[in-house]
């Protein structure tokens, strides 16, 4: 299979390889993977030798909202839901698990594997400086053990549990690194004892800041009770949004700087990306794009993250659209919008696959990601500039698809037009061949 591409100067690159994927020639196309990438400036891939297959798991929804939602949900194999904590126990030892009781059996209608991400401090348990917001201050720890302790042994297997929701946002929580960290060991203890088939999912955050990373660097280097904190939680969590004005591109390094960061604490566990969307600034408002865009924005955010071995990816969030992020699953009047169909519809690309790596030119401009499975290759390819490209699709090439669901199929070969919006291809058999570009 052949491979080419412009390497950013006007010059064609072409690698070729090896037609079929077995296991002698898998070893001898990564090493031509790096000469392509060295060639065409810059790569992305799963970690580790043996690309895992993408579990549906990656397919998640951050669900922010209290209430039921607004428009009947696509597939959603994971759910993150909010667990209030002021608004359950409402005076000391007191529970009221009606809503929360309500939102689980919604989770598990869709067959959603629920995460239970815990905030709002009861104002009879806040520490700390009396003017701050009281649900934002840390909690008693002896407070927070027990109502962990009563989350887990209410809900047991059935959930995983997240520690505390963005715990460097002030609008979130106001405590020390180390106060934190002991929740973590908290958290912890109680959900193994109780829960032990759940994971324990250290909090999130932005990290797109230097002050905000700093923060994280804090937290991965504690130790509490002998332990780092990578004996403590199973898995790493960020708020993926990247600045304002950049797209998933831009937005997936925030994933390698985590693991970065995480790495230098001891932790080589899995990489959640609990919140994601885009132009996000606070509450500060938002440039709207296209339809077209805010759906590249979802697919290319899965693509990406599949392609690096991020196990979830929680989109923020099912609703119709909001002043502060420029994608939106919902249309105003609360019908599945274009971005809400392409979450389904990209499932099935994805879902079964290995992921390959992605290839991407010098200039940063056309990427192709590839995945396979069985005896079948599946490339997702895009321009970030949405500057068309022809692309000769391989010989056994048996369908394009599309992220609204349709499908072309492919009798002979044929060259095909790939522009902003991605789109899979599709090759069967021992002679499948790699894409080459024009």
């Amino acid at each position: 299979m052949a491979f080419a591409c412009s390497n950013g100067d006007g010059n064609r690159v072409t690698v070729t390889f090896p037609s079929m994927i077995t296991h002698a020639t898998v070893t001898i196309a990564r090493a031509l993977v790096g000469l392509l990438v060295a060639a065409l400036g810059v790569g992305l891939s799963a970690s580790g030798a043996r690309a895992e297959k993408v579990r549906p798991e990656l397919f998640g929804m951050d669900m922010v909202q209290l209430t039921i939602p607004p428009a009947p949900l696509v597939s959603t194999p994971t759910m993150r839901l909010i667990v209030r904590w002021s608004g359950v126990e409402r005076s000391p030892g007191q529970y009221d698990w009606a809503e929360l009781d309500d939102r689980l059996a919604m989770a598990r209608q869709h067959g959603s594997r629920p995460l239970l991400t815990l905030y709002s401090t009861p104002d009879f348990y806040a520490m700390g400086d009396v003017g701050d917001v009281v649900e934002v201050r840390p909690p008693k720890l002896s407070a927070y053990r027990a109502f962990v302790s009563a989350l887990a042994r209410r809900y047991g297997d059935r959930a995983d549990y997240q520690l505390w929701a963005e715990m460097n946002v002030s609008n979130n929580y106001v405590g020390t690194v180390r106060h934190m960290a002991k929740m973590a060991k908290i958290a912890s203890q109680e959900v193994r004892q109780y829960a032990p088939g759940a994971l324990v999912v250290a909090p999130q955050g932005p990290i797109r800041l230097p002050g905000s990373r700093a923060w994280f660097e804090r937290f991965w280097t504690q130790k509490v009770g002998g332990k780092p904190i990578a004996k403590w939680v199973d898995v790493a969590t960020l708020s993926g949004f990247p600045l304002p004005r950049h797209g998933p591109e831009q937005g997936i390094r925030l994933v390698k700087v985590l693991r970065r960061i995480t790495s230098a604490g001891g932790f080589d566990g899995p990489i959640w990306v609990v919140e994601i969307n885009y132009d996000v600034l606070g509450r500060k408002p938002t440039v709207p794009i296209s339809i077209e865009e805010q759906v590249a924005n979802v697919v290319k955010t899965y693509v990406l993250n599949a392609s690096i071995g991020t196990q979830r990816v929680y989109w923020h969030y099912w609703a119709p659209p909001v002043p502060n992020m420029n994608t939106a699953m919902l249309s105003p009047d609360n019908q599945i919008a274009p971005p809400g169909k392409a979450f389904g519809e990209i499932q099935p690309w994805l879902i079964g696959t290995r992921a390959r790596g992605c290839t991407i030119t010098r200039n940063g401009d056309f990427y192709s990601c590839l995945f396979t499975i069985k005896r079948a290759e599946r490339r997702v390819m895009w321009s970030v500039s949405g500057r068309e490209r022809r692309v000769a699709v391989p010989d056994r090439t048996r369908r394009l698809s599309f992220p609204d669901g349709t499908v072309r199929r492919l009798d002979a070969p044929k060259r095909v037009r790939v522009g902003a919006m991605p789109v899979m291809i599709e090759s069967w058999g021992k002679r499948a061949e790699s894409t080459r570009t024009r």
